[in-house]
Protein backbone atom coordinates (compact mmCIF):
# COMPACT_ATOMS: atom_id res chain seq x y z
CA UNK A 1 0.00 0.00 0.00
CA UNK A 2 2.80 2.68 1.04
CA UNK A 3 4.76 1.64 -2.35
CA UNK A 4 1.20 2.42 -4.35
CA UNK A 5 0.81 6.01 -2.39
CA UNK A 6 4.62 6.73 -3.07
CA UNK A 7 4.10 6.10 -6.80
CA UNK A 8 0.88 8.53 -7.23
CA UNK A 9 2.82 11.29 -5.59
CA UNK A 10 5.39 10.75 -8.46
CA UNK A 11 3.28 11.09 -11.33
CA UNK A 12 2.69 14.58 -13.14
CA UNK A 13 -1.16 14.58 -12.89
CA UNK A 14 -1.05 13.86 -9.49
CA UNK A 15 1.47 16.74 -8.79
CA UNK A 16 -0.67 18.87 -10.62
CA UNK A 17 -3.69 18.13 -9.00
CA UNK A 18 -2.20 18.43 -5.44
CA UNK A 19 -0.34 22.05 -6.62
CA UNK A 20 -3.66 22.88 -7.27
CA UNK A 21 -5.46 22.28 -4.16
CA UNK A 22 -3.15 24.34 -2.44
CA UNK A 23 -3.64 27.36 -4.96
CA UNK A 24 -7.03 27.00 -5.11
CA UNK A 25 -7.26 27.53 -1.22
CA UNK A 26 -8.54 31.05 -0.71
CA UNK A 27 -11.30 29.85 -3.86
CA UNK A 28 -11.96 26.84 -1.52
CA UNK A 29 -12.49 28.94 1.48
CA UNK A 30 -14.67 31.62 -0.23
CA UNK A 31 -17.12 29.21 -0.96
CA UNK A 32 -17.17 27.58 2.76
CA UNK A 33 -18.23 31.35 3.75
CA UNK A 34 -20.95 31.64 1.33
CA UNK A 35 -22.43 28.35 2.04
CA UNK A 36 -21.93 28.57 5.79
CA UNK A 37 -24.67 31.54 5.81
CA UNK A 38 -27.49 29.28 4.25
CA UNK A 39 -29.28 28.12 7.11
CA UNK A 40 -29.63 24.01 6.82
CA UNK A 41 -30.83 22.61 10.41
CA UNK A 42 -31.68 18.57 9.58
CA UNK A 43 -34.70 17.55 7.19
CA UNK A 44 -34.35 21.41 6.05
CA UNK A 45 -31.68 21.84 3.93
CA UNK A 46 -33.01 22.11 0.38
CA UNK A 47 -31.52 25.83 0.58
CA UNK A 48 -28.05 24.59 1.25
CA UNK A 49 -28.54 22.04 -1.29
CA UNK A 50 -29.48 24.36 -4.26
CA UNK A 51 -26.73 26.53 -3.98
CA UNK A 52 -24.37 23.52 -3.50
CA UNK A 53 -26.25 21.35 -6.73
CA UNK A 54 -25.49 25.10 -8.15
CA UNK A 55 -21.51 25.06 -6.95
CA UNK A 56 -20.80 21.70 -8.44
CA UNK A 57 -22.84 22.22 -11.64
CA UNK A 58 -20.36 25.37 -12.48
CA UNK A 59 -17.49 23.66 -12.03
CA UNK A 60 -18.70 21.28 -15.09
CA UNK A 61 -20.43 17.98 -13.76
CA UNK A 62 -23.42 17.01 -13.68
CA UNK A 63 -25.46 16.48 -10.64
CA UNK A 64 -27.64 13.68 -9.02
CA UNK A 65 -30.31 15.40 -6.88
CA UNK A 66 -32.20 12.62 -5.13
CA UNK A 67 -35.95 12.90 -3.34
CA UNK A 68 -34.40 13.83 0.10
CA UNK A 69 -32.10 16.35 -1.08
CA UNK A 70 -28.66 14.37 -1.06
CA UNK A 71 -26.59 16.39 -4.17
CA UNK A 72 -23.88 14.19 -5.67
CA UNK A 73 -21.24 13.73 -9.10
CA UNK A 74 -20.26 10.63 -10.56
CA UNK A 75 -16.98 10.79 -11.82
CA UNK A 76 -16.64 7.71 -14.72
CA UNK A 77 -13.91 5.41 -14.18
CA UNK A 78 -12.34 4.21 -16.93
CA UNK A 79 -12.18 0.19 -15.56
CA UNK A 80 -15.98 -1.32 -15.60
CA UNK A 81 -14.03 -3.59 -13.51
CA UNK A 82 -12.68 -1.53 -10.93
CA UNK A 83 -14.33 -0.46 -7.33
CA UNK A 84 -16.47 2.58 -6.87
CA UNK A 85 -15.84 5.19 -3.61
CA UNK A 86 -18.68 7.19 -2.63
CA UNK A 87 -17.52 10.64 -0.67
CA UNK A 88 -19.45 12.66 0.81
CA UNK A 89 -20.14 15.67 3.18
CA UNK A 90 -22.97 16.43 4.84
CA UNK A 91 -25.06 19.76 3.77
CA UNK A 92 -27.42 19.65 7.59
CA UNK A 93 -26.00 21.35 10.71
CA UNK A 94 -27.32 21.04 14.51
CA UNK A 95 -28.67 24.62 14.31
CA UNK A 96 -32.32 26.08 14.02
CA UNK A 97 -33.68 28.18 11.14
CA UNK A 98 -34.16 31.02 12.87
CA UNK A 99 -30.08 30.82 14.52
CA UNK A 100 -28.34 34.24 13.26
CA UNK A 101 -25.17 33.32 10.92
CA UNK A 102 -22.96 36.13 11.16
CA UNK A 103 -19.66 35.92 10.33
CA UNK A 104 -16.81 37.21 13.27
CA UNK A 105 -12.92 36.42 12.24
CA UNK A 106 -10.35 37.05 14.63
CA UNK A 107 -7.37 36.34 13.32
CA UNK A 108 -6.98 33.39 11.28
CA UNK A 109 -10.09 32.34 12.78
CA UNK A 110 -13.73 32.37 11.42
CA UNK A 111 -16.92 31.96 13.91
CA UNK A 112 -19.94 30.82 12.78
CA UNK A 113 -22.65 28.14 13.76
CA UNK A 114 -22.09 25.39 11.74
CA UNK A 115 -18.96 26.72 10.08
CA UNK A 116 -16.94 23.57 10.79
CA UNK A 117 -19.18 20.77 11.54
CA UNK A 118 -19.83 20.18 8.75
CA UNK A 119 -19.55 23.53 6.04
CA UNK A 120 -15.64 23.21 5.37
CA UNK A 121 -15.97 20.16 4.47
CA UNK A 122 -18.62 20.99 1.37
CA UNK A 123 -15.48 23.41 0.44
CA UNK A 124 -13.46 20.42 0.41
CA UNK A 125 -15.46 18.40 -1.93
CA UNK A 126 -16.13 21.34 -3.95
CA UNK A 127 -12.04 21.42 -4.28
CA UNK A 128 -11.45 17.88 -5.10
CA UNK A 129 -13.90 17.92 -8.10
CA UNK A 130 -11.92 20.85 -9.49
CA UNK A 131 -8.37 19.08 -8.83
CA UNK A 132 -9.96 15.77 -10.65
CA UNK A 133 -10.83 18.57 -13.55
CA UNK A 134 -7.69 20.14 -13.15
CA UNK A 135 -5.39 17.45 -13.65
CA UNK A 136 -6.84 15.89 -15.85
CA UNK A 137 -6.71 12.42 -14.15
CA UNK A 138 -8.51 9.31 -15.23
CA UNK A 139 -9.27 6.72 -12.56
CA UNK A 140 -10.12 3.47 -13.00
CA UNK A 141 -12.87 3.12 -10.44
CA UNK A 142 -15.72 5.40 -10.58
CA UNK A 143 -15.84 8.37 -8.01
CA UNK A 144 -19.10 9.81 -6.33
CA UNK A 145 -18.12 13.41 -4.67
CA UNK A 146 -21.92 15.07 -3.01
CA UNK A 147 -23.23 16.59 -0.37
CA UNK A 148 -25.96 14.47 1.87
CA UNK A 149 -28.66 15.66 4.29
CA UNK A 150 -29.94 14.36 7.97
CA UNK A 151 -26.62 13.19 9.48
CA UNK A 152 -27.33 15.73 12.29
CA UNK A 153 -29.71 14.65 15.35
CA UNK A 154 -32.93 14.05 14.63
CA UNK A 155 -32.22 13.56 10.73
CA UNK A 156 -31.47 10.49 11.61
CA UNK A 157 -28.90 9.68 8.80
CA UNK A 158 -31.81 10.02 6.52
CA UNK A 159 -30.05 11.52 3.75
CA UNK A 160 -27.45 7.91 3.72
CA UNK A 161 -30.65 5.57 4.58
CA UNK A 162 -31.93 6.93 1.28
CA UNK A 163 -28.73 6.96 -0.50
CA UNK A 164 -27.96 3.20 -0.21
CA UNK A 165 -31.43 2.08 -0.01
CA UNK A 166 -30.73 2.82 -3.78
CA UNK A 167 -27.19 2.55 -4.41
CA UNK A 168 -25.75 -0.29 -2.18
CA UNK A 169 -25.33 -2.72 -4.88
CA UNK A 170 -23.06 0.39 -7.08
CA UNK A 171 -20.89 1.28 -4.13
CA UNK A 172 -17.47 -0.52 -2.70
CA UNK A 173 -16.34 2.34 0.00
CA UNK A 174 -17.40 5.10 1.59
CA UNK A 175 -15.65 8.26 3.13
CA UNK A 176 -17.79 11.11 5.16
CA UNK A 177 -15.50 14.10 5.33
CA UNK A 178 -16.33 15.04 8.81
CA UNK A 179 -14.09 16.96 11.15
CA UNK A 180 -10.61 18.22 10.99
CA UNK A 181 -7.46 16.94 12.50
CA UNK A 182 -5.87 13.65 11.91
CA UNK A 183 -8.92 11.42 12.82
CA UNK A 184 -10.46 8.77 11.85
CA UNK A 185 -13.83 7.10 12.94
CA UNK A 186 -13.51 3.97 12.06
CA UNK A 187 -16.92 2.23 13.34
CA UNK A 188 -20.52 3.07 13.88
CA UNK A 189 -21.71 3.43 17.35
CA UNK A 190 -25.92 2.58 16.81
CA UNK A 191 -29.28 4.35 18.74
CA UNK A 192 -32.39 4.08 19.59
CA UNK A 193 -34.39 7.48 20.11
CA UNK A 194 -37.42 8.15 21.35
CA UNK A 195 -40.39 10.39 22.14
CA UNK A 196 -42.17 9.06 25.47
CA UNK A 197 -45.67 10.93 25.99
CA UNK A 198 -47.75 10.72 28.73
CA UNK A 199 -51.59 12.15 28.96
CA UNK A 200 -54.26 12.04 31.63
CA UNK A 201 -57.33 14.21 31.92
CA UNK A 202 -55.65 16.83 34.10
CA UNK A 203 -57.23 18.92 36.90
CA UNK A 204 -56.64 21.20 39.95
CA UNK A 205 -54.05 20.13 41.70
CA UNK A 206 -56.10 20.67 44.62
CA UNK A 207 -59.77 20.23 43.56
CA UNK A 208 -58.66 17.06 41.62
CA UNK A 209 -56.06 15.86 43.91
CA UNK A 210 -55.77 12.10 43.27
CA UNK A 211 -56.02 11.74 40.02
CA UNK A 212 -53.03 10.09 38.86
CA UNK A 213 -50.69 12.67 37.47
CA UNK A 214 -48.70 12.21 33.91
CA UNK A 215 -45.86 14.40 35.34
CA UNK A 216 -45.25 12.39 38.37
CA UNK A 217 -45.43 9.32 35.67
CA UNK A 218 -42.94 10.71 33.91
CA UNK A 219 -40.80 11.06 37.41
CA UNK A 220 -40.66 7.48 38.00
CA UNK A 221 -40.02 6.77 34.54
CA UNK A 222 -36.84 8.74 34.48
CA UNK A 223 -36.05 7.46 38.48
CA UNK A 224 -36.58 3.77 36.97
CA UNK A 225 -34.40 4.82 33.38
CA UNK A 226 -31.71 6.81 35.42
CA UNK A 227 -30.97 3.26 38.06
CA UNK A 228 -30.10 1.08 35.01
CA UNK A 229 -26.65 -0.81 35.44
CA UNK A 230 -24.19 1.09 33.07
CA UNK A 231 -22.25 -1.48 30.51
CA UNK A 232 -18.71 -0.11 29.78
CA UNK A 233 -18.11 -3.18 27.34
CA UNK A 234 -19.19 -2.27 24.79
CA UNK A 235 -19.83 1.02 25.74
CA UNK A 236 -23.43 1.78 26.21
CA UNK A 237 -25.10 4.70 27.48
CA UNK A 238 -28.29 6.05 27.94
CA UNK A 239 -29.94 9.85 28.76
CA UNK A 240 -32.73 11.72 28.83
CA UNK A 241 -32.02 15.15 27.27
CA UNK A 242 -35.41 17.00 27.21
CA UNK A 243 -38.62 17.12 29.05
CA UNK A 244 -41.78 18.94 28.10
CA UNK A 245 -44.89 19.42 29.29
CA UNK A 246 -47.54 20.68 31.51
CA UNK A 247 -49.84 23.98 32.20
CA UNK A 248 -49.70 25.88 35.45
CA UNK A 249 -47.95 25.30 38.90
CA UNK A 250 -51.43 24.26 40.32
CA UNK A 251 -52.20 22.15 37.57
CA UNK A 252 -52.67 18.66 37.13
CA UNK A 253 -51.20 17.88 33.62
CA UNK A 254 -52.88 17.03 30.67
CA UNK A 255 -49.50 15.68 28.74
CA UNK A 256 -46.13 15.13 29.36
CA UNK A 257 -43.00 14.04 27.34
CA UNK A 258 -39.58 13.58 27.01
CA UNK A 259 -36.88 12.41 24.98
CA UNK A 260 -34.35 9.06 25.35
CA UNK A 261 -31.35 8.61 23.81
CA UNK A 262 -29.97 5.87 23.72
CA UNK A 263 -26.58 4.52 22.38
CA UNK A 264 -23.90 1.46 22.14
CA UNK A 265 -21.62 0.12 20.01
CA UNK A 266 -22.82 -3.49 20.11
CA UNK A 267 -25.87 -4.03 18.35
CA UNK A 268 -27.04 -6.94 21.44
CA UNK A 269 -26.43 -4.69 24.01
CA UNK A 270 -28.76 -1.89 21.87
CA UNK A 271 -31.63 -4.35 21.97
CA UNK A 272 -31.15 -5.45 25.24
CA UNK A 273 -31.09 -1.94 26.41
CA UNK A 274 -34.37 -0.86 24.28
CA UNK A 275 -36.06 -3.31 25.77
CA UNK A 276 -35.86 -2.88 29.12
CA UNK A 277 -35.76 0.91 28.53
CA UNK A 278 -39.26 -0.36 27.43
CA UNK A 279 -40.72 -2.76 30.27
CA UNK A 280 -40.03 0.35 32.68
CA UNK A 281 -41.86 3.07 30.68
CA UNK A 282 -44.59 0.49 31.26
CA UNK A 283 -43.93 -0.15 34.73
CA UNK A 284 -44.12 3.76 35.42
CA UNK A 285 -47.08 4.04 34.32
CA UNK A 286 -48.95 1.25 36.23
CA UNK A 287 -47.47 2.24 39.13
CA UNK A 288 -48.74 5.80 38.62
CA UNK A 289 -52.33 4.61 38.13
CA UNK A 290 -52.07 1.78 40.90
CA UNK A 291 -50.79 4.27 43.40
CA UNK A 292 -53.89 6.35 43.16
CA UNK A 293 -56.21 3.37 43.15
CA UNK A 294 -55.10 2.49 46.34
CA UNK A 295 -55.99 5.75 48.36
CA UNK A 296 -59.73 6.02 46.36
CA UNK A 297 -61.93 5.46 49.43
CA UNK A 298 -60.17 8.06 51.34
CA UNK A 299 -60.54 10.53 48.11
CA UNK A 300 -63.81 9.60 47.57
CA UNK A 301 -63.90 12.22 50.46
CA UNK A 302 -63.09 15.13 48.60
CA UNK A 303 -65.43 17.61 48.54
CA UNK A 304 -64.79 19.13 45.24
CA UNK A 305 -67.15 17.38 42.06
CA UNK A 306 -64.11 17.68 39.92
CA UNK A 307 -62.91 14.54 41.36
CA UNK A 308 -66.38 12.59 41.77
CA UNK A 309 -67.89 13.43 38.38
CA UNK A 310 -64.91 10.98 36.76
CA UNK A 311 -65.04 7.15 36.33
CA UNK A 312 -62.36 5.20 37.43
CA UNK A 313 -61.36 4.61 33.75
CA UNK A 314 -61.06 8.47 32.83
CA UNK A 315 -58.42 8.99 35.32
CA UNK A 316 -55.68 7.02 34.29
CA UNK A 317 -52.63 8.19 32.49
CA UNK A 318 -51.54 7.10 29.65
CA UNK A 319 -48.29 6.48 27.46
CA UNK A 320 -47.14 6.42 23.99
CA UNK A 321 -43.79 5.46 23.02
CA UNK A 322 -42.48 6.73 19.17
CA UNK A 323 -39.07 5.93 17.62
CA UNK A 324 -37.40 9.44 16.44
CA UNK A 325 -34.68 7.48 15.61
CA UNK A 326 -32.43 4.45 14.84
CA UNK A 327 -29.08 4.53 13.82
CA UNK A 328 -27.52 0.66 13.32
CA UNK A 329 -24.58 -0.05 14.62
CA UNK A 330 -21.47 -0.61 12.25
CA UNK A 331 -18.57 -3.07 13.18
CA UNK A 332 -15.24 -2.56 11.96
CA UNK A 333 -11.87 -2.92 13.59
CA UNK A 334 -8.59 -0.72 12.76
CA UNK A 335 -6.84 -3.73 10.61
CA UNK A 336 -9.72 -3.75 7.97
CA UNK A 337 -8.54 -2.83 4.34
CA UNK A 338 -10.04 0.71 4.06
CA UNK A 339 -8.16 1.74 6.76
CA UNK A 340 -4.85 0.01 6.37
CA UNK A 341 -5.16 1.92 3.03
CA UNK A 342 -5.66 5.16 5.51
CA UNK A 343 -2.91 4.63 7.19
CA UNK A 344 -0.60 4.06 4.72
CA UNK A 345 -1.98 7.71 2.75
CA UNK A 346 -1.39 9.37 5.93
CA UNK A 347 2.32 7.99 6.30
CA UNK A 348 3.01 9.26 2.80
CA UNK A 349 2.16 12.61 3.28
CA UNK A 350 3.71 12.57 6.62
CA UNK A 351 0.78 12.40 9.02
CA UNK A 352 0.18 9.81 11.49
CA UNK A 353 -3.40 8.66 11.79
CA UNK A 354 -5.85 8.98 14.72
CA UNK A 355 -8.14 6.05 14.95
CA UNK A 356 -10.83 7.19 17.32
CA UNK A 357 -12.95 4.39 17.29
CA UNK A 358 -16.94 3.80 16.96
CA UNK A 359 -18.89 7.24 16.60
CA UNK A 360 -22.37 7.93 15.02
CA UNK A 361 -21.80 9.49 11.74
CA UNK A 362 -22.87 8.64 7.90
CA UNK A 363 -20.46 5.78 7.93
CA UNK A 364 -22.72 4.44 9.85
CA UNK A 365 -25.11 3.02 7.12
CA UNK A 366 -22.91 1.40 5.31
CA UNK A 367 -20.80 -0.21 8.23
CA UNK A 368 -24.02 -1.68 8.81
CA UNK A 369 -24.96 -3.22 5.64
CA UNK A 370 -21.13 -4.53 5.29
CA UNK A 371 -19.79 -1.80 2.89
CA UNK A 372 -16.10 -0.83 3.82
CA UNK A 373 -16.57 2.59 5.39
CA UNK A 374 -15.40 5.38 7.69
CA UNK A 375 -14.98 9.28 8.85
CA UNK A 376 -12.24 11.17 7.70
CA UNK A 377 -11.30 14.79 8.66
CA UNK A 378 -10.62 17.32 5.91
CA UNK A 379 -9.07 20.71 6.11
CA UNK A 380 -8.44 23.52 8.22
CA UNK A 381 -8.76 23.39 11.84
CA UNK A 382 -12.17 24.09 13.96
CA UNK A 383 -13.68 24.17 17.70
CA UNK A 384 -16.47 24.53 19.82
CA UNK A 385 -18.93 21.97 17.40
CA UNK A 386 -22.40 22.25 17.95
CA UNK A 387 -22.12 25.75 19.69
CA UNK A 388 -23.16 29.02 18.17
CA UNK A 389 -19.60 30.05 18.77
CA UNK A 390 -18.27 27.41 16.57
CA UNK A 391 -15.01 28.11 14.83
CA UNK A 392 -12.99 27.22 11.62
CA UNK A 393 -9.11 28.29 10.86
CA UNK A 394 -8.03 28.94 7.14
CA UNK A 395 -5.46 26.80 7.10
CA UNK A 396 -3.58 23.48 6.31
CA UNK A 397 -5.74 23.24 3.07
CA UNK A 398 -2.63 21.60 0.42
CA UNK A 399 -2.65 18.74 3.29
CA UNK A 400 -5.89 18.40 4.48
CA UNK A 401 -7.76 18.30 1.50
CA UNK A 402 -4.43 17.05 0.02
CA UNK A 403 -4.81 13.63 1.47
CA UNK A 404 -8.19 12.94 1.03
CA UNK A 405 -7.33 13.19 -2.73
CA UNK A 406 -4.27 10.69 -2.71
CA UNK A 407 -6.19 8.78 -0.92
CA UNK A 408 -9.32 8.83 -2.85
CA UNK A 409 -6.98 8.07 -5.66
CA UNK A 410 -4.78 5.09 -4.11
CA UNK A 411 -8.37 3.35 -3.62
CA UNK A 412 -9.91 3.48 -7.12
CA UNK A 413 -6.41 3.62 -8.83
CA UNK A 414 -5.27 5.88 -11.58
CA UNK A 415 -5.80 4.43 -15.45
CA UNK A 416 -2.11 3.28 -16.45
CA UNK A 417 -0.45 3.39 -13.29
CA UNK A 418 -1.72 1.76 -10.68
CA UNK A 419 -4.48 -0.90 -9.35
CA UNK A 420 -7.13 -0.15 -7.13
CA UNK A 421 -6.01 -0.87 -3.23
CA UNK A 422 -9.79 -1.34 -2.58
CA UNK A 423 -11.22 -4.51 -3.26
CA UNK A 424 -14.32 -4.58 -5.20
CA UNK A 425 -17.47 -5.90 -3.19
CA UNK A 426 -19.11 -9.41 -4.66
CA UNK A 427 -22.28 -7.33 -5.61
Amino acid sequence: MKATFEKLKTLPEVQKGMKFIEDDAQNTFDQILELVQIPAFSRHEEKKADRFQEMVETEGYKTVRDEVNNVYTIIEGSDPKAPTLYVSAHLDTVFPLDTPLNIRQEGNRYYCPGIGDDTAHLGDVLCLLRAFRESGIKPRGSVILGGNVGEEGLGDLYGMKNFFKNNADKVDGFLSIDGSGEGVCEAGTGSHRYKVSFKGPGGHSNGDFGMPNPIHALGRAISKFADMPAVPDPWTTFSIGVIDGGTSINSIAMECSMLVDMRSNGKQELDDLDFEFQRLMRAAVDEENARWKRDRKLLATNPHLGYQDREPADRLVEMTIEQVGDRPVGNQTPDAEICRIAEACYESVGRKISFTGAGSTDANIPLSLGIPAMAICGSGKEGNGHNVNEWFEFTDFGVGIGKIFLMILGMVGVEGETDPLLTRRDR
